[in-house]
């Protein structure tokens, strides 16, 4: 039987597609995937007989991470703002199905993606409606003090490092403090799961303002850890995202990238399998 080189075929024709049109691709294979009837397709052996053959697991898995990819390029095209990484995004999308898919995410409307390879200087929070394709929301945010000045570049979870964690959160319930209203947030990787703990909350602040990037050089003011927003629209941002949505701290961390739980998993690609 020729399925082998059929497969091969099928798996270039797809990427050649999902490179020049995402959105076409992820139709053609919403149909390809219907007509395989549960994984089994029909195939020509070399005598000409028809002969019903089963998919592999891998394949399948294949195909789900090719509408994932369609999809997640979809959307991001409809953001309509290139000011957010596609890198940010594609990691913050599979972490939050992934987290959806173990049920740590109560409220699955929006994802908040906090950029930190981006300069203190530039909008670098972006709360993304994903049920609309639009971002609701973006803003400045401060950084901890001992992560870096203009840039963030140091992160630790350590009570008392005064730095910044990256990785998935999942956002909590609100309190009056220090800072009058801010939003817990848990930590959900081995980067941030000190983040009760360690006292780290999202909160606005005088020195994450934009008044206070014309007076300083264009640098916000740093945290002991918390992201810090502006204290303008900051009671709308809090009612957007509290209680159980994902929040995702981006770094192009290598060592992170290898060893996070939530952007290593597949379980991302169960939401794609029967889509």
């Amino acid at each position: 039987m020729v399925i082998s080189a059929a497969k091969i075929t099928l798996f270039a024709i797809f990427d050649s597609m999902i490179t020049s049109n995402p959105k076409k691709t992820l139709l053609f294979l919403i149909a390809f995937i219907g007509c395989l009837n549960s994984n089994y397709v029909k195939a020509t052996t070399n005598e000409g007989k028809l002969s019903t053959v089963k998919f592999s697991v891998d394949s399948t898995q294949q195909i789900a991470a090719l509408k994932f990819n369609a999809y997640a390029e979809s959307v991001y095209e409809d953001l309509r703002d290139t000011s957010l990484s596609y890198t940010a995004f594609m990691q913050g999308l599979k972490g939050y199905y992934n987290l959806s898919s173990e049920g740590k995410i109560k409220r699955k409307n929006t994802l908040t993606i906090i950029d930190f390879s981006k300069p203190s200087s530039q909008d670098r929070l972006f709360i993304i409606d994903l049920c609309n394709r639009k971002i609701l929301h973006k803003s400045i945010v401060s950084h901890g003090v001992n992560t870096g000045r203009l840039y963030a570049q140091n992160f630790s979870n350590k009570p008392n490092s005064h730095k910044s964690s990256i990785g998935f959160y999942s956002t909590s319930t609100t309190y009056h403090g220090k800072y009058d209203l801010a939003l817990r947030l848990d930590g959900l990787e081995y980067t941030n799961n000190k983040a009760r703990s360690r006292g780290v909350v999202m909160h606005a602040a005088k020195y994450a303002t934009y008044e206070f990037l014309e007076k300083n050089g264009g640098m916000l003011g740093r945290s002991y850890g918390c992201p810090a927003l502006p204290f303008n629209h900051f009671e709308k941002v809090v009612e957007w995202i509290k209680e159980g949505t994902c929040l995702f701290i981006y770094y192009p961390s290598l060592s992170y990238q290898k060893n996070s739980v939530y952007l290593n998993q597949n379980q991302y690609l169960q939401e794609f399998l029967y889509l």
